[in-house]
């Protein structure tokens, strides 16, 4: 009675093990939101700014992405853009840009 009930709570406890495991490698596997976000320069506004675009090659999900950049003689305007799974978006006229943060939506 003992014994089986010892197998019992082992069986039991490596079963939850495994499952535990399942998880936690699953979410190891995914990618980083940042990796699905991409800025671009494409067409010219004027003499000293390009269009800006950002692109999110992400196949589902929505990626929350902090945008900072600068018009030629401008100053710095930082936003939070919501870009649609496998879109590309103008945001607008701009000489440099950066990607601050991604993160995927909760929604």
């Amino acid at each position: 009675m003992v014994v089986r009930r010892s197998i019992s709570i082992v069986s039991t406890a490596l079963t939850m093990a495994a499952l535990g495991i399942g998880v936690a490698s699953h979410a190891a596997d995914e990618a980083a939101a940042s990796t699905f976000v991409t800025l671009k320069f494409e067409g010219a506004c004027d003499d000293q700014n390009n269009r800006l675009w950002l692109s999110n090659t992400h196949t589902f999900k929505t990626v929350v992405t902090k945008v900072r950049w600068r018009a030629a003689g401008g100053k710095d305007l930082t936003e939070d853009f919501y870009p649609a799974p496998n879109t590309v978006r103008e945001i607008g006229c701009a000489a440099e840009a950066e990607i601050i943060e991604a993160k995927f939506a909760e929604f």
